[in-house]
């Protein structure tokens, strides 16, 4: 049994102008210490799917089908006490911006005290005793004067260490990282990268990596699911999806990458933009877009089905597939 399965997950957003469906029939696994990288653009529903996971989803947004099944319970059919003692708990989350998690007017060592005593019957002396140590696990400086450090105080990359630290204080079974890295500069976004995998390895901790960085996806996670416009498009081992795309638009995410142009080349795009969620054609969402439509696609929202090793929706994705062993243009 998996440690996580989420299957048929649709969310939706009700307003005076009818329902919008953020989410449809998204579906997806994750065993212990296995690293899945959710990618896609601004808009394609990345995020969502992962806030819907903990229920931190925005009113009047709700789980409108579907199971989330974690550690063998429902997480969708439990009252808000139980989900609570399991987010932040078993599941932890990283947001992208620290300074969106961490309380300004309270000491990075209070906060870790606060967030141990809410989930465990321990002292202060043994909050503070652990919370140093994490502090260190995640290569503080100095953890005990930081301890009593304001955010701050804290450079960027700092501040970041510390939201992992915390996230890692409960000894979590699933770590959700949610663009963890997009507020720092390269540096720091590749050493905060590297200390995660280091952790995620040592302590045998699921890792959902919610990005729209290919790059970073490669060198960190173990599966991925690409995502647009709310629903899974393409979804394999990383090491497929990054040789062998078998979705246009997933072969567009790659070809955009800076790394697969020539210096001096303009960078590659995809044309167009992700539609609205009140914006969404009729049949493939991405047909707009797509250099391969035909007229099945834009009557006709193609079903997730497999081929080879991946499981992609695409009415054309044997012949996207062919145009990747034969390394032709991706636009």
């Amino acid at each position: 049994m998996a440690l996580l399965d989420v299957s048929n997950l649709n969310v939706e957003f009700p307003t005076r102008h009818g329902t919008l469906h953020a989410l449809r029939d998204v579906s997806f696994t994750l065993d212990k210490g296995e690293r899945l990288g959710i990618v896609g653009e601004s808009g394609a529903g990345k995020s969502l799917a992962a806030f819907a996971i903990i229920n931190l989803l925005s009113k009047p947004g709700r789980i409108s089908g579907g199971t989330i099944t974690f550690e063998g319970q429902d997480l969708t059919a439990m009252d808000t006490d139980a989900l609570r003692s399991i987010r932040g708990n078993r599941i932890s989350m990283i947001f992208q911006d620290p300074m969106m998690t961490l309380n300004p007017v309270l000491t990075i060592g209070t906060q870790m005290v606060e967030t141990l005593q809410a989930h465990r019957r321990i002292s202060h002396a043994e909050a503070k005793r652990i919370a140093i140590a994490k502090l260190r696990e995640v290569t503080i400086p100095s953890p005990e004067e930081r301890f009593d450090s304001y955010p701050h105080e804290l450079s960027g990359g700092m501040r970041q260490r510390v939201v992992i630290a915390i996230a890692l204080l409960t000894d979590p079974s699933i770590i959700i990282a949610d663009e963890p890295t997009t507020a720092l500069d390269v540096t720091i976004q590749a050493e905060i990268m590297a200390l995660m995998l280091d952790l995620c390895e040592t302590h045998d901790v699921g890792l959902i990596l919610i990005t729209h960085d290919l790059g970073v996806v490669s060198e960190v996670t173990q599966r991925v699911n690409v995502m647009y416009a709310g629903r899974v498009i393409e979804t394999g081992s990383t090491r497929d999806i990054i040789d062998a795309p078998k979705h246009p638009y997933t072969r567009g995410l790659i070809a955009a990458l800076p790394q697969q142009n020539e210096a001096a080349q303009r960078l590659n795009q995809i044309p167009g933009s992700m539609p609205s969620l009140d914006g969404i054609p009729p049949g493939c969402a991405f047909n707009p877009r797509c250099p391969h439509v035909g007229e099945r696609c834009r009557r006709e929202i193609p079903a997730l089905r497999a081929l080879g090793e991946q499981q992609v929706a695409c009415h054309s994705a044997e012949e996207v597939a062919a145009l990747a062993g034969n390394g032709g243009s991706a636009s």
